[in-house]
């Protein structure tokens, strides 16, 4: 039934009807656990937030107070110091987002205050987890790799759908990944800043992701790394600069859809996929990458993009430009356009690569299978 149709019908007319409505939205907000009751304030539970206190416990206590009812976490904005938050499913995180670019704690943060810890934030069996507003803050200074976000399914898959929501976070300055998840099943990333972590901005290895509107800046590994298995993600409209690996690596994946991004400057290939099936790399701009291949391969020369192994993929519509550092300064780069090797039933066509590269505009190094069409792609070297 349309909707005008079921308020026409169903009587929802005149002051009568209006008070209907509202107590129908009262019961329904009170039976869904969606009252105040449901919303849980860690000041409440003993946390300070003065960026000196442990708050471990006191927002331990709170979690678990929000699991019994499928309630939320609210972070005023403080610095709440805590290590291995144990998240229980159906729970939200939440504070008032604050976007800035830069590693500043501003609003609701929680900073790490261990070098031992494994995570900032345990989401293993947290199912339908929502994370919203907040930043988390590591140590790069620490000698063990620890997650912002980790998500530890190491031995099976979920018995069901993992899925959890980021959205309006900022993940910075951690020594391992920024958010590592292990084994997902079906997982949300939106409008949120993933920058200087040390290993990757953010890796995973499952399928089923929407990761949409976010930046991934300046980490030590990949901006976006899938590793070993991915499949299913649609990757779309993220800005992913200056990492020192690669900007996006798929490996061993297929089912992607890689549509409407920024890849800028970083120090591999702005997209590298390997072993991948089924992928649509359509509408990116990839600028300057390639800034120092070396520091993943020794001797390899830069690139814009790189395909390997790869099957039914098809790259369309895409824009490359050679360049250096802000400021004018470094090395121009990359020296090549594209880099390609052993694919089948591909198609690479319609890209336009003006001023694109400093030596080649592609590089073919041969062992492809049956039906691959590379035509109509135009450019010119940076000079």
């Amino acid at each position: 039934m349309e909707r005008r149709d079921f308020i026409r019908k169903g009587g929802l007319t005149g002051l009568a009807g209006l008070g209907a409505a509202s107590l129908a939205l009262q019961s329904f907000s009170h039976e869904e656990g969606n009252s105040s009751e449901s919303r849980l304030n860690v000041l409440d539970f003993g946390a300070k937030g003065d960026g000196k206190t442990s708050d471990t416990k006191a927002i331990q206590d709170a979690l678990d107070a929000a699991g019994k009812i499928n309630g939320t976490v609210w972070f005023p904005p403080g610095v709440y110091r805590c290590h291995d938050l144990k998240v229980p499913p159906y729970v939200a995180l939440m504070g008032d987002p604050v976007w800035i670019y830069r590693c500043e704690n501003r609003g609701a943060v929680l900073e790490l205050d261990s070098k031992e810890a494994d995570c900032l934030l345990d989401i293993t069996g947290a199912y339908a987890v929502r994370i919203r507003g907040l930043v988390l803050g590591g140590d790069r200074s620490a000698e063990k790799a620890i997650h912002g976000i980790y998500l530890n399914n190491t031995e099976a898959w979920s018995p069901k759908e993992d899925t959890i929501v980021i959205d309006d976070t900022k993940v910075m300055n951690f020594s391992g990944h920024g958010v590592f998840l292990k084994r997902i099943w079906l997982f949300i990333v939106r409008h949120s800043h993933f920058m200087s972590n040390k290993g990757d901005g953010m890796r995973i290895l499952g399928w089923d992701g929407f990761v949409l509107d976010n930046q991934f800046s300046g980490n030590g590994g990949d901006g976006f790394n899938c590793d070993d298995c991915g499949a299913t993600v649609m990757f779309t409209a993220n800005r992913v600069e200056w990492n020192r690996g690669y900007g996006l690596f798929i490996h061993n994946g297929d089912d992607w859809n890689v549509t409407g991004n920024s890849f800028d400057r970083n120090f591999s290939a702005g997209l590298y996929a390997l072993n991948a099936s089924a992928v649509a790399v359509t509408g990116n701009v990839f600028r300057r990458c390639g800034k120092d291949s070396n520091l993943l391969n020794p001797g390899e020369r830069s690139c814009q993009v790189k395909l390997e192994d790869c099957h039914g993929l098809t790259m369309t519509g895409n824009a490359c430009l050679a360049g250096q550092d802000d400021g004018g300064k470094g090395l121009f780069t990359p020296q090549v356009g594209l880099i390609i090797k052993n694919l089948s039933h591909c198609v690479i066509s319609g890209n336009t690569l003006w001023n694109g590269y400093m030596e080649d505009m592609l590089v073919d190094e041969g062992g492809h299978g049956p039906e691959l069409i590379i035509k109509d792609n135009v450019g010119c070297p940076k000079k």
